[in-house]
């Protein structure tokens, strides 16, 4: 491996983003700690040195030391911890941090307009770009995290077990999608090389595709007609923001129909192929719509 990274460690190993990341991590010939909470039974592949966490400064300080990279995957909730993280790297002498964000667009001037937890994400950019020389970042822009929508029937609009759909503004706006091993291997692929990523935006997806589309997938691999629900992208914005300003039981909720209103559509947040990707570029394998739903169907029986 030509890539001064050899040690990283991955944030939240045991999530749903860490576990492709680690895996991905492994078959690139890194070597890898998993950071994980104190309170956490997660296991992982003999060859991952595994490190409990408080999250307080004094112990990341100690779990940092001697890693060249840190790989956030943090979920939503708490993105806004990744100061504390971000300055434990610095201190540590860590060369690259790549920050939780495996979502939506961020740059845009109207993304934390349209989702709120984005607010925290550009707060983690911007706390990195202030230690310009001392850590390099990576933000990594994968769009809707498509097969792990159907972990959570009603998530994206999808419902598997139920075979019900809701279908905003028409269903043919187009939105970009990756799949979870996907991302795994793309993060791998930007610490392979890391120079060549410094500082930037990496933009990819597994396919773009709209909703029409997968409904038509999911109704052939399955062999059922789906019950239709139709939903608008602004209503459903106006409502979720409505409960975020609100806060208390409907919060998350709330913060749910701000992202389903932003993968379909609001914003213009998640169609930046037509931008231009970095898939050749950092090599990730061509995939179809056709052949995940496949599999996503087949594993969820």
């Amino acid at each position: 491996m030509s890539s001064s990274i050899k040690n990283v460690i991955v944030v939240g190993a045991s999530g749903a983003v860490g576990r492709p990341v680690v895996t991905a991590l492994l078959e690139a010939g890194f070597q890898v700690t998993a950071l994980t909470r104190d309170s956490s039974n997660a296991t992982f592949p003999k060859s991952v040195k595994v490190v409990k966490t408080d999250y307080s400064r004094e112990s990341l300080d100690q779990a940092f030391q001697d890693q060249h990279a840190v790989v956030s995957t943090i979920a939503g909730s708490g993105v806004g911890t990744q100061i504390t993280l971000i300055d434990a790297a610095v201190a540590a002498g860590v060369k690259v941090f790549i920050p939780s964000e495996y979502g939506l667009d961020t740059q845009p001037a109207n993304a934390p307009e349209v989702i709120p937890l984005i607010a925290h994400k550009i707060t983690a950019v911007n706390h990195l770009r202030s230690f310009k020389d001392k850590i390099s970042w990576t933000v990594l822009v994968t769009g809707a995290l498509f097969d792990w929508n159907f972990d959570f029937p009603g998530f994206g609009g999808w419902n598997l077990p139920a075979r019900t759909a809701v279908i905003w503004d028409g269903g043919d706006v187009p939105f970009e999608a990756t799949n979870l091993p996907q991302t795994g291997k793309a993060v791998a692929a930007i610490l392979k090389n890391p120079e060549s990523t410094k500082d930037q935006y990496v933009y990819i997806n597994s396919f773009t595709t709209t909703q029409n589309e997968v409904l038509k997938e999911l109704e052939s691999a399955t062999g059922d007609k789906f019950k239709v629900e139709t939903a608008s992208t602004e209503e459903t914005w106006k409502n979720g923001q409505a409960k975020v300003a609100k806060g208390g039981e409907g919060l998350m909720e709330g913060i749910i129909a701000t992202i389903h209103a932003g993968y379909y559509g609001k914003g213009d947040l998640n169609n930046y192929s037509k931008k231009g990707l970095w898939n050749d570029k950092l090599g990730l394998p061509k995939e179809t719509l056709a052949a995940t739903v496949k599999e996503i169907v087949a594993s969820h029986k």
